[in-house]
This record gives C-alpha cells, structure tokens and sequence, in this order.
C-alpha cells in the first residue's frame, strides 16, 4: 500500500457538520486534480479507507460521511439527492475548490455515492472535472419497488428482536475472512451509525431518475463493473452516459474492492483521472 497521511475534519454544511477523512501524500507534492469520494449506505466514507490511501499517493483525496451517516449530522427530515449533492458542492466550495476556488474536482462515487456524484456533476459542472463510478444505483420501476420492500423504511432497531445480532452475524461473524476481524468489526458499526435515519438515502436514490439525469452528464465518465447485484444496471448506465468508459471487472467483488482489491481499483481510477482531457 502506498504511505499517505491521513487526518479527520468537519465542514460546517445545512445540516449541520460533516465529517471528512482526508489522505494526501506523505512527502507532502500533491500535484493531481484532487478526488472526493461518495460512499454507499448505510456506510461511510471509511469504506473506501485502504482505496483512499492508494489513491493518496500523488494527490488529496477526501471521503466525506454522507449527512446522517459515519460521522456526519443527519437531516431533520427525508431529504432528495439533489439536497445531498448540494451539501457535497458546499463541502467542496469550504475545501476551497469549485469555480469560485482553486478548480474542479474528480468524483469517485458507487451505489448511493453514485448518484450524489451525477447530481454534482449536472448542477455544478464546472465543479467536476471526471467522473468513476464503481457501481451505478441505476434502477428500472419495478426494481425500485422491490429495494423499497427490502430497504425502505426506519430499520428494525426496535421491532426485530434479531436485527442487531442478524447484521452482526452477517457482516463479522459470515463476512469475508479476507477483510480480517478488525475491519468486519469496523464495517459493522459504521453500518450502525445512521440509526433511524438509515433509510433516507435508499429513499433519496429510489426516487431518483437516475436514468434521465445520467443522459445529462458532459464530464467523461468511467465506469467500472465488478462482481455486485448492481452489475448489470450499471452496464446500462454506462450505455447511457455520452462520454464514457467501461471496464469489466468482474472477477473483483464489490465487498473486497476496497479492502483486497485497492491497489487494483486504484491503478484503473488513476489512468483514467490521469489520462487528458
């Protein structure tokens, strides 16, 4: 794994504060475009810690906690993708870049982080720069339907006498080995760090036209498909995009991607946000 030195920090955002970690290269010469990475949920941004750290080797890399997740406030209410996406523009404007600061940004974003990173993108062009999705939530209507059968609603903290011992069996107990127990562990209480509130975001992406607004993208896109229940959608989505690049990588599961499998994800992100415009 490449050295970076990491720090956490808060920007002051409409929901209150929101929590980033930040990595940048050891030596301290960060001379690339700067990524910022939007995590799926219920997670947070130390999902794609070992990927950041990767990636931390020649540029900043920033992974926020959506609002509501990891450490970041949390919405009083159901709140749009379009809501996320401006948090993360008024994040990115604090970190003193956008067009009214040092200059657009990268976005790596999958599943939720995907389509906060296409919101940002289409409302704030001259924000992004380029644009990776590892996984698009991508949806047709009756798949909508079924995730909010499965996903919707407050999580069963207070209704499923099993839900708390049912997760932890599946993320640390069942989870992969190769992760290790410390990062099982980790995940598992990120997972539990949203509360009540975990279902927002699956609401926000569920009533996302995610098929009409990826059309819309002017920034070049890759998109990489790995070995997750997203695979097929985000095909589509790379169909749908007008700039993009598709990269089969589907002998990598979309659970060890970021652990096992960083370096790797990392090599493809960094030839295409290398790469001229």
């Amino acid at each position: 794994m490449s050295e970076s030195v990491a720090r956490r920090f808060y920007v002051d955002g409409p929901f209150g504060q929101v929590h980033l970690r930040e990595a940048s290269p050891k030596g301290g010469v960060a001379d690339k475009t700067p990524l910022i990475c939007f995590h799926q949920s219920p997670m947070s941004g130390i999902q794609y810690r070992p990927f950041q750290d990767e990636m931390a080797s020649d540029r900043i890399v920033w992974c926020p906690d959506t609002p509501g997740f990891g450490g970041s406030d949390a919405p009083p209410d159901l709140v749009t993708v379009g809501e996320y996406a401006n948090v993360m523009s008024i994040v990115i404007e604090a970190l003193g870049y956008g067009p009214n600061g040092i200059g657009p940004v990268d976005v790596f974003g999958g599943h939720t982080g995907s389509v906060i990173g296409t919101e940002l993108a289409i409302t704030h062009p001259d924000m992004v720069r380029k644009i990776a999705y590892p996984s698009v939530a991508l949806f047709s209507d009756e798949q909508k339907t079924m995730m909010m059968q499965r996903f919707g609603g407050p999580p069963g903290y207070f209704t499923d006498p099993d839900f708390i011992g049912s997760t932890y069996k599946q993320t640390v107990l069942d989870g992969n080995p190769e992760l290790g127990p410390e990062r099982r562990l980790e995940l598992f209480t990120e997972r539990l760090r949203s509360g009540m509130k975990a279902w927002y975001a699956p609401e926000a992406v569920m009533s996302y036209d995610a098929a009409g607004q990826l059309k819309k993208l002017t920034q070049p896109a890759l998109v990489l498909v790995l070995d997750d229940m997203l695979a097929e959608n985000t095909r589509l989505a790379g169909e749908l995009i007008p700039n993009s690049i598709l990269v089969e990588m589907t002998h990598i599961p979309h659970a060890l991607a970021w652990d096992v499998h960083a370096a790797e994800i990392a090599k493809a992100a960094r030839f295409f946000f290398d790469a001229a415009l």
